[in-house]
């Protein structure tokens, strides 16, 4: 974990205000290294670039592959409901559906939902619990994998998730009843839920602060490669073949991914001195240089166990019982509590929109070959996910701490939330309104409208990950556990029922629903970006000293490193 802590002295008094997530990235117009890196080669902030990229990229494809997994699977709800009716899904690609009489007897066309409800199969509720189950899973999933992480490392516990995420693939893929099925989905789904907070904290771990927005976002935005070549030819695939295989194709290329991750992402657990977490100079640095030069005489190379050993690090439990702790209280922060609140809501919508979409298409009358278009809306908000929650994040971030004399503030990146949270007021509605009118063929409103929510829950996902990262430091991986496992249980409990809502309410109410939770939730921000830094003063705590205290007795404790750590350290 990270901490950094910045000397503040109003008006020429005595004591010194300690911010928690206020960073001195600027200093006599140079970017600072924050945290501070040590002269040993093994320490992961440490590693060239390319090999930095190496990991990221790996993990970007595991994180998208989970995730897209999760919206084609759930554009695939319909299909599941034929075949758990009896009916070979694969008759689809022999109807002409624009030939199919939808209409009710009062002329008015037939409900999507109420239309597949009629099928005589399971509860369709029921049926799409191959889609939300997994949701709920990936939160509890966070509160075992990062304080197993903590305590024995993140390779191995990465690795095990990998394990479980592919091997869940193969046994949905080989399975004979719905409940079975749905059992492998929760298998996969804890697999998959490294994705929302082990993998941050792996970023986290070997990035400095003004490398991460780009890193993260990448995270959200590589879910098209997947999206665009599994999801668009689904149809076809399961016409042709089953849709067993698209848990054949995910699951093979899973494991494909899993041995890259053997091969190319390194332990990156690392115990850092208080003054190396605040990005201090704590070894000697050349003049015009901004970090240590390493010291092979005395720390020696790398080796092949730290590139490619699975249990490196020593196995640290205090630190693992500490993180359970830590991580009920961050649940009480005002600001986390926000960041759920929008999660959450984001994450329901999604997961309802994806649920649902397909089956607005085939009440569209079109071919089941475009199906696959129901996943097309993600695939085209994944650059510009990346292009607002990565580049310009990075760009307005970096530009306000210059102009507030070289101290960056957390809060600077919930400037950029703003068009996510437009866009994810507006999408649902949109949607909603091309559920409820049919008869008038508005693809483009459902389309848009999926692509407004798809972009406005990843940037958003992607933007507060940073922003509760820089914000708390010293409890980077409790406020990721909670930030993920709440916004995905809360999500999944208010969108595994939405078949149900739509058929009682309708679609635009329904997601009318949605898009008002959103815009009540929005109305937060400008109180969290001007209080914001209040709000860590009280919920992380406020030290003083006095000004000629020693740097030491002015820093405070970070997540994974007690006061015996430090003192062997230093030592």
């Amino acid at each position: 974990m990270e901490e950094v802590l910045v000397d503040k002295r109003p008006y020429g008094e005595s004591t010194v205000t300690q911010v928690v997530g206020t960073t001195q990235l600027f200093e006599g117009g140079q970017m600072r290294r924050v945290p501070m890196p040590t002269p040993d080669p093994k320490d992961p902030l440490n590693l060239p670039m390319w090999r930095k990229w190496a990991a990221i990229i790996t993990l970007a494809l595991f994180g998208a592959l989970a995730l897209s997994a999760e919206a084609i699977i759930g554009a695939l709800v319909p299909i599941f409901v034929l075949e758990y009716a009896g009916i070979d899904p694969k008759i689809l690609g022999s109807i002409d559906l624009s030939a199919l009489n939808f209409s009710t007897p009062g002329g008015k066309p037939e409900d999507p939902i109420q239309l597949l409800s009629s099928l005589g199969g399971p509860p369709i509720s029921k049926v799409d619990l191959l889609s939300t189950l997994p949701i709920l899973v990936n939160g509890v999933a966070s509160y075992i994998l990062v304080p197993l992480s903590i305590a024995w490392g993140r390779r191995p516990i990465l690795l095990l998730a990998g394990v479980l995420a592919w091997s869940g693939g193969l046994w949905a893929g080989f399975s004979q009843s719905l409940n079975s099925h749905i059992a492998a989905r929760v298998f996969q789904g804890f697999g998959a839920g490294a994705v929302e907070a082990l993998i941050p904290l792996i970023l986290q771990d070997m990035l400095f602060i003004n490398e991460r927005n780009k890193a993260f976002s990448l995270i959200s935005a590589g879910q098209g490669l997947f999206i665009v070549s599994i999801g668009l030819t689904s149809p076809l695939i399961i016409v042709k073949l089953s849709w067993r295989w698209i848990y054949y194709i995910t699951a093979g290329t899973g494991i494909l991914v899993w041995i890259g991750m053997i091969f190319l992402v390194p332990e990156t657990r690392w115990i850092r001195s208080r003054e190396e977490l605040a990005g201090k100079e704590v070894y000697p640095i050349r003049p015009g240089e901004n970090r240590p030069r390493l010291d092979y005489a005395k720390y020696g190379y790398r080796s092949n166990k730290d590139d490619f050993g699975v249990f490196v690090v020593k196995t640290e439990w205090k630190l693992c019982r500490k993180s359970v702790m830590e991580t009920i209280k961050a649940t009480f922060f005002p600001n986390v509590l926000w960041v759920i609140a929008l999660n959450s809501i984001f994450v329901g919508s999604l997961s309802a929109t994806t649920q649902n979409a397909a089956a607005i298409i085939l009440g569209l009358k079109l071919s089941f070959n475009q199906l696959g278009f129901v996943v097309l809306p993600i695939v085209a908000a994944t650059p510009f996910v990346w292009l607002f929650g990565g580049y310009l994040a990075d760009k307005i971030s970096n530009y306000r701490a210059k102009r507030n004399n070289g101290q960056r503030e957390p809060e600077s990146h919930l400037i950029s939330l703003a068009f996510p949270l437009i866009a994810g007021i507006v999408g649902p509605l949109l949607f909603g309104y091309a559920g409820d009118h049919t008869e008038e063929r508005p693809l483009v409103y459902l389309l848009v409208g999926f692509f407004l929510i798809g972009f406005g829950g990843l940037t958003m996902n992607t933007l507060v990950s940073v922003y509760l990262v820089e914000s708390y430091p010293n409890y980077a991986g409790p406020v990721l556990v909670t930030m993920s496992s709440f916004r995905l249980i809360a999500g999944f409990l208010i969108s595994f029922k939405s078949a149900d809502w739509i058929l009682s309410l309708g679609f635009l109410k329904t997601f009318g629903i949605y898009s008002g939770i959103m815009a009540l939730f929005s109305l937060m921000l400008p109180v969290v970006y001007m209080y914001g830094k209040r709000m860590r003063l009280w919920s992380a705590g406020q030290l003083e000293t006095s000004s000629e205290d020693s740097d030491d007795a002015r820093s405070m404790k970070s997540l994974e490193l007690d006061n015996k750590a430090w003192s062997s350290e230093d030592a």
